[in-house]
C-alpha cells in the first residue's frame, strides 16, 4: 500500500498544479461544465448533531426501547 501511495504522490508532484492559490487560479473550467447546469443539494438536519444512526434520531430518542433513546440518555 505504501508503494502505491508513493506512486500517487509522484504523479501529483509532476502534475500541472501545485498546492498554492496562484497555481489553482490558472485552472480554467471547461465550457461544457459551465453550461451543464450541474448541482448538488446537501442538507444537514438537526439529526446530524448527534451523528447517531440517521434522520429518525429526533423521533426515536423519545422511544424507550430504541438505541437512540439509550444513546441520548447516556450522552446528553
Amino acid at each position: 500500500m505504501k508503494s502505491y501511495l508513493k506512486k500517487i504522490d509522484e504523479v501529483i508532484a509532476r502534475g500541472p498544479f501545485e498546492a498554492t492559490w496562484e497555481s489553482l487560479l490558472k485552472y480554467r473550467v471547461p465550457r461544457w461544465y459551465e453550461d451543464a447546469k450541474f448541482g448538488i443539494f446537501i442538507h444537514w438536519g438537526v439529526y446530524s448533531v448527534p451523528a447517531f444512526l440517521g434522520e429518525w434520531y429526533p423521533r426515536q430518542m423519545y422511544q424507550k426501547d430504541t438505541a437512540e433513546f439509550k444513546h441520548h440518555i447516556e450522552t446528553y
